[in-house]
């Protein structure tokens, strides 16, 4: 299937520059998929939707600073992305922009200190080596890794709302945005109506916000990214009726399992692309956010709603005013 397909039609000013205050104020569009009956509510009303026998499973892993701006000695700003750790001096980083970089530069803060050297630059990434201790590298220059479509320079606060409250390890470097939304008193609220509450723990990376650059969909290869999944974890989603997924991330670990094998204490990684024909085994909701058109959240959207519906849904919240992507507004599929 073609990837202009899922294009649609996203105009700048509805995509939010900051989230909601407090976080489960914002709205929440509920589609029921059997009926195709379409609700508009708040997001802290959720728990209406859950059932003792359901299960909610989040992915609590922690959002770490590694966007850093940065200048090159002829004056140029660049910034980075640092995306994995080799080790307590050197990293690999994207970089925006990247064409004119080379090999034993160093780039600097904007008051001339040196802090990082390029020792290496292949297919749009760098190996970097830290001139500053670590601590010191990301505590100073660390902001949080807000996408590019939120056009504005991260602020402190963002360390903070740009983070799940119930984050807690790991290594991410994009925020798994479907659980942004919760605060610890609405959890407190959906555990007291009997509704089990899983954490697992997927390390975001490139490969959820890589995007389609191939014409048909099914050409797209995902990017390997890591998780974890408790023996706690893992007994309670088992156990469940329904399975309500937080996002793509939880998802895809979820959907990595084969059919009628038991959910696992173990530590893996997935590749899994999901896009529509897809037949899902584990999940029977889905809690997401509005994505960008033709990105590979939105396909798996698509999947596990269809795409008509899904599309209808997104049409009727950007004429309701919803706000969309990462700080935007919530979507609940049933």
């Amino acid at each position: 299937m073609r990837k202009d397909s899922f294009i649609y039609e996203l105009p700048q000013d509805r995509i939010a520059l900051y989230p909601a205050e407090p976080r489960d104020e914002c709205k929440l569009i509920v589609i029921h998929r059997e009926t195709g009956k379409i609700e508009h509510r708040i997001f802290k009303e959720i728990y209406q939707y859950l059932y003792p026998e359901d299960c909610i499973v989040l992915n609590n892993s922690k959002v770490h600073p590694v966007r850093i701006r940065l200048m090159r000695k002829t004056g140029g700003v660049v910034e980075l992305l640092l995306s994995e750790r080799l080790s307590e001096t050197h990293w690999i980083s994207l970089a925006r922009p990247a064409k004119r970089l080379r090999v034993n530069e160093k780039l600097v803060t904007d008051g001339g200190e040196e802090v990082v050297e390029i020792e290496d630059v292949r297919e749009g990434k760098l190996s970097l080596k830290l001139l500053w201790s670590e601590s010191e590298f990301f505590s100073k220059l660390g902001m949080a890794p807000l996408p590019g479509y939120i056009q504005r320079v991260p602020e402190k606060k963002d360390i903070k709302t740009y983070q799940a409250v119930y984050a807690k390890q790991g290594f991410s470097i994009a925020a798994p945005t479907a659980g942004l939304h919760f605060t610890k008193e609405l959890l407190k609220k959906i555990k007291t109506k009997g509704t089990e509450v899983a954490y697992i723990q997927l390390d975001v990376g490139e490969g959820t916000f890589r995007p389609i650059k191939s014409d048909m969909v099914e050409d797209h290869h995902m990017l390997s990214e890591k998780y974890s999944i408790s023996n706690k974890a893992a007994e309670k989603i088992n156990r469940a009726k329904r399975i309500i997924a937080v996002g793509t991330t939880v998802t895809r670990t979820l959907e990595s399992f084969k059919r009628g094998e038991a959910i696992a204490d173990e530590s893996a990684s997935t590749d899994l692309f999901i896009y529509p024909g897809y037949k899902f085994k584990r999940i029977g909701a889905l809690l997401t956010n509005f994505h960008q058109p033709a990105s590979t959240p939105l396909l798996l959207t698509s999947a596990f709603c269809g795409k008509d519906l899904l599309f209808t849904a997104y049409k009727e919240a950007l004429d309701r005013d919803y706000r969309f992507l990462s700080y935007g507004d919530a979507m609940l599929i049933l």
